[in-house]
């Protein structure tokens, strides 16, 4: 009786290398009869073979044979993926507007004491250090080649005037002794007009160059413009401010409704009633805002146990927040959220024009069932006839254009899509009487509700508990 050994054979297995060269997979085909099963040495010789010598994870070959895991690909080795460098960083040395927001005290009050909201430096001072970025930290594949990291980028300085960077490039200085102004990441130096009392007969219009800090009021009637901050210890009476920079007014912004405030960025007021107010950034009130129209790319926040926001027309790209929405007597008061003004602009004007190219196509209609007529009755004269070619053309032409107005329409609405995550928040009480808007969709407020977050999901708003977080 005679017996046969079993054969070793090198073709029980199959490595397969990925495209790119950081992986590498094995089928382990199941020994046939007669034949010997792979062993750890001959997959280890193979993949060397293969010149397959990096990132081999040898612990998941053995536990692979021990397991008689057959026919399935398993991934043996992989590679090690390059790492970009980190870009260029910045260190201010001062604090940025979004840092010196006034507070909120125990009692609810705003604290405008412990704050510098114009913050000034002498000639020479550090505003801003750079670090360099940083090269990339090399990978390698499965072949033991290296490859390089991208290195991270040496992103630029946002200087403005008044400044200077170094010669290594990272180091910004100020050239002149005066007031930092940083909007949008821009870091400036600009002069400080100081006015020791109020804005009156006394003091004048100002249009100027720098930052102005107003020790008293501002009268009614007057104006400041001005390209820097603009810092107010006392009141707002009715008057017209025209700020690029941030605009801090410590008491409040009143009057008989003929004020007008518009910064580039952020709004600190104590209190507004009657008033306008357009920001670029954040608008943040201590108290109240009555009967007001405040429209910012921002939030609006009314700080503080009482605040509130009662009648007018509030406008936020993502949030409005407040202890009060409306008031107990129904007072009508609209707040919007998802606004973006150019594309709302944008969208009414294609509903207008959608509106005017339809009316003008129904009464061209009329018009051209004249002048076919004089045509079939050869009664048409040249002028006519010139008319009527125009009119067919309109006619020919408007079902395209009014499809384009509606494509116009419907990609701004997927623009404005994009907001779905804007709110707004009643963290005590929202009263009936609040209309509250998300872009297109509106909501009228019918109940009472505490402690709420008004938020919208799938064309629809709905109305929940508020979670401080």
């Amino acid at each position: 009786m005679s017996t046969t050994s079993p054969q070793s054979t090198k073709k029980n297995f199959q490595i397969t290398a990925a495209k790119d060269s950081m992986s590498a997979s094995i089928i382990i085909k199941k020994p046939m009869e007669n034949e010997f099963p792979s062993s750890f040495d001959d997959i280890m010789a193979a993949l060397e073979a293969e010149g397959i010598i990096f990132g081999i994870n040898e612990e998941l070959i053995k536990k692979t044979l021990q397991e008689h895991n057959y026919n399935n690909p398993i991934q043996v080795a992989e590679g090690e993926k390059p790492k970009k460098g980190k870009n260029s960083e910045f260190k201010y040395h001062f604090e940025t507007a979004q840092n010196h927001k006034p507070q909120v005290d125990d009692d609810g009050r705003i604290d405008y004491k412990n704050i510098n909201f114009i913050q000034n430096i002498e000639e020479g001072g550090i505003l801003v250090t750079r670090t360099p970025a940083q090269p990339g930290i090399p990978g390698k594949n499965i072949y033991g080649k290296e490859i390089k990291g991208p290195d991270g980028r040496e992103l630029p300085f946002k200087n403005g005037a008044n400044t200077a960077i170094s010669d290594d490039g990272n180091t910004l200085t100020a050239t002149c002794s005066g007031a930092i102004v940083f909007l949008y990441k821009k870091v400036s130096v600009n002069d400080i007009m100081l006015i020791k009392g109020d804005v009156d007969f006394n003091v004048g219009n100002l249009d100027c160059r720098g930052s102005v800090k107003v020790s008293g009021n501002i009268k009614t009637g007057f104006y400041i413009k001005t390209d820097g901050d603009l810092e107010v210890n006392g009141n707002v009476e009715d008057a017209n401010l025209d700020v690029q920079g941030n605009i801090m007014i410590k008491g409040g912004f009143f009057g008989k409704g003929e004020g007008v405030m518009k910064a580039g960025g952020e709004v600190y007021v104590k209190f507004v009633e009657g008033q306008k107010i357009f920001a670029g950034r954040d608008i943040v009130l201590g108290g109240e805002a009555i009967n007001c129209q405040l429209e910012t790319q921002g939030n609006v926040i009314v700080k503080g146990q009482k605040g509130k926001i009662v009648g007018g027309v509030t406008k936020a790209k993502k949030e409005i927040k407040a202890s009060y929405l409306g008031s107990e007597s129904g007072t009508q008061t609209e707040l919007s959220v998802a606004y973006d003004p150019e594309l709302m602009t944008k969208y009414y004007q294609c509903v207008k024009e959608s509106e005017r190219l339809t009316a003008d196509g129904k009464r061209i209609r009329d018009v051209l069932v004249g002048l076919v007529r004089l045509k079939i009755d050869g009664k048409i004269t040249a002028e006519q006839s010139e008319v009527l070619n125009k009119l067919k053309k309109f006619k020919d032409e408007l079902p395209e254009n009014l499809k384009k107005l509606e494509e116009e329409k419907e990609a701004i609405k997927i623009e404005l899509k994009k907001l779905d995550d804007a709110q707004i928040i009643a963290e005590k009480k929202v009263y009936p009487g609040v209309k509250a808007s998300f872009g297109l969709v509106y909501r009228e407020i019918m109940d009472e509700s505490e402690c709420c977050v008004i938020r919208i999901d799938n064309d629809k708003i709905f109305i929940s508990e508020y979670h401080p977080s």
